[in-house]
């Protein structure tokens, strides 16, 4: 019975890539309406992803709009060789959700110095200032060596307060390679940090 009920799943995986196959299609003969039915069947999972990177509505229904009218434009990139289309559609919004995460911290790094004035109080004496700012540029340095992959997955720890699983969920790589990288990015920012 189990396996009857397995099999039927899977025919209905197939079923509904098809449909998503179909759309595409439509949508590359210019077909309002298989732009609206693909959105209609996906845009929840797509919301959702981007809803998990950003954490923000706003910005998560932007990222949704950006990701479909996307594929009204250019669903001639779409290859069905390398994947289904809410794959292809999970990767459009995933990277435009991480190009948004990216500009959101690049904001407020240029705001940093505001920040810093802010932790400064009129008790402090020069000497206490000038250690605050040694420490913030030394940990911005010990960041900066991270390889990209693990800055991105500190990020998504520290600046947003993301768990493993949901970062996990967002990035699309397996908990335990999260929970691995972020482990090894940990020590080598304390490794960094201690020669500082």
């Amino acid at each position: 019975m189990m396996e009857v009920t397995a099999q039927a799943e899977v025919q209905g995986e197939s079923a509904r890539t098809q449909d998503l196959s179909a759309f595409i299609d439509g949508i590359l003969l210019g077909n309002e309406h298989a732009l609206e039915e693909l959105y209609e069947a996906t845009v929840g999972k797509v919301y959702a992803l981007a809803f998990a990177i950003l954490r923000k509505t706003e910005d998560a229904e932007d990222i949704v709009c950006m990701t479909y009218a996307y594929v009204w434009t250019d669903a001639s990139r779409y290859d069905a060789g390398r994947g289904s289309v809410l794959g292809w559609l999970l990767m459009l919004c995933r990277s435009r959700a991480l190009d948004r995460l990216r500009q959101r911290r690049m904001n407020r790094w240029v705001s940093e110095p505001a920040d810093l004035d802010n932790l400064v109080t009129e008790d402090d004496r020069p000497d206490d200032i000038l250690g605050l700012m040694q420490r913030h540029s030394a940990v911005r340095a010990a960041l900066g060596k991270l390889a990209p992959t693990r800055r991105h997955l500190v990020s998504l720890a520290f600046l947003q307060g993301m768990s493993h699983q949901e970062i996990a969920a967002a990035t699309g790589l397996a908990l335990g390679t999260v929970k691995s990288h972020l482990r090894r990015a940990l020590t080598q920012l304390r490794r960094e940090l201690e020669v500082a």
